[in-house]
């Protein structure tokens, strides 16, 4: 039966931390350290911190957000609300894009690695096949999508793990001299592509209203998320250079496997590659199960048709966002892009996010949501604005170095960008002379969220 009931709140704090988790630690851990080393040298290490110290300030501010609004699309409520409802729409109209432009991005990626277990399999269908079944699983709810996490997560996580420990244990010292055999400036210049990595911890409050005892859960999620996904990122990056000199990297495209074959017997090794195939099908099913929450709220909004508001269940499975995040991903999927501009596109969308959320965190002290926040998890305002602006120049000055490296990509997103506004803007005439003229009925929305 179909109803636009709010989602019911079913996730606790263990699946808060494994869905952070499975989202963020994706396959390009398992490529990415190698070709980063390649340039950087064992500088690679200091990429993946320099990425993480980005990623640490999008923590903090996801977390005060999520606290201040535990609902469902979080990002465009506090956004809409705090800075205004144009500016949440556009945020959130890039992240839906980029939502979909990386489950195309990891569809591709799933069916690369099947390839190489079973040889002559066509990649488009196994792509497609992959995206399908995940939308049937979100499509059963929230309990279930979290659950299948569980599995994924701590296949892939056992996998970096046995592969670290191993890598350490054989390591080679003198791979790691010189450490800087290029300068800094190559391993700085990493962490733009390192970030790719790590992005995705404000995932969370996209389900603030799934999550029980956001106060609580929320903010220790992402904590002990950040905390194990650094751990995980600085292991790998240095077990792959102390395992393998950082000149012979540059020709691989699989490094954690060849690494592995090294120092782990075959069985083993084999499960270090099958776990890319879990770090894929993880991600891929927190994208759908998180963004199609901001189609939803758009939706209830009247940015978007009442009809994508839809749910359906005992708990409320937002049937309408999940089925066009889909589509969009099966659009986005059909162009067959090369990886690269894929996973470009996706970090501009990340990037703007967190520009947005950066500002609304610094709007928020003052406000009654900040005031209502006296006995669960609240920083100073001084600290809120400093990791708030903090946020808001590292994403600036990451994008800016994106746009310069990418300009292509960069003009595509800035053209997807404009579509969105024009979009709205014809929407808000379309609706101007209604009852429900749209700004009004964002509001509104905005306000029962975030009461």
């Amino acid at each position: 039966m179909m109803s636009t009931t709010v989602p019911a709140r079913t996730i606790g704090l263990f699946g808060a931390t494994v869905t952070i988790i499975g989202f963020v630690v994706g396959a390009s851990i398992f490529i990415l350290p190698g070709a980063i080393a390649a340039e950087a040298g064992p500088g690679v290490v200091l990429s993946y911190l320099v990425a993480g110290l980005l990623a640490l300030f999008s923590c903090v501010v996801a977390a005060q957000i999520g606290v201040a609004f535990p609902t469902s699309g979080a990002s465009f409520v506090a956004i809409g609300r705090l800075v205004s409802p144009l500016a949440g729409f556009v945020c959130i109209w890039m992240m839906i894009g980029a939502a979909a432009v990386a489950v195309a991005l990891l569809g591709y990626g799933f069916a690369d690695y099947v390839h190489v277990w079973i040889a002559g399999v066509d990649r488009r269908i196994v792509g497609l096949v992959t995206i399908l079944l995940l939308t049937l699983i979100n499509l059963f709810g929230v309990r279930e999508a979290v659950s299948a996490q569980y599995v994924m997560v701590a296949a892939f996580a056992a996998a970096l793990v046995l592969f670290g420990v191993a890598a350490l244990l054989n390591a080679d010292a003198s791979n790691f001299v010189p450490f800087l055999p290029n300068g800094i400036e190559p391993a700085l210049a990493g962490a733009v592509p390192a970030f790719f990595s790590f992005a995705g911890f404000m995932i969370i409050i996209e389900l603030g209203g799934e999550v029980k005892n956001p106060g609580h859960a929320i903010p220790i999620a992402l904590g002990a998320s950040f905390l194990v996904v650094l751990a995980l990122y600085s292991l790998t990056s240095i077990a792959v250079v102390g395992l393998i000199p950082w000149e012979e990297l540059k020709g691989l495209d699989a490094p954690v496997a060849v690494a592995a074959a090294r120092v782990l017997p075959a069985p083993l090794a084999g499960f270090v590659s099958f776990a890319v195939l879990a770090a894929t099908i993880s991600s891929i099913n927190v994208m759908l199960l998180a963004y199609s929450r901001d189609v939803y709220v758009l939706a209830r909004g009247g940015v978007f048709p009442k009809r994508m508001a839809k749910t359906i269940g005992r708990n409320s499975v937002p049937i309408g966002g999940i089925l066009t995040i889909a589509a969009v991903s099966f659009a986005a999927y059909a162009f067959e892009a090369k990886i690269t501009e894929y996973a470009t596109f996706v970090v501009i969308g990340v990037l703007c996010l967190q520009i947005g959320l950066g500002v609304a965190a610094m709007l928020l002290p003052g406000k009654p949501q900040y005031a209502e926040l006296r006995d669960t998890f609240r920083l100073s305002a001084a600290s809120l604005r400093f990791f708030a602006a903090g946020l808001v120049l590292l994403s600036a000055a990451f994008l800016f170095m994106i746009v310069r490296s990418a300009p292509a990509t960069a003009a595509l997103a800035l053209g997807y960008l404009a579509l969105g506004v024009v979009y709205y803007l014809v929407r808000r005439t379309m609706l101007a002379k209604t009852s429900a003229p749209l700004e009004q009925t964002l509001i509104k929305a905005i306000d029962d969220a975030s009461n």
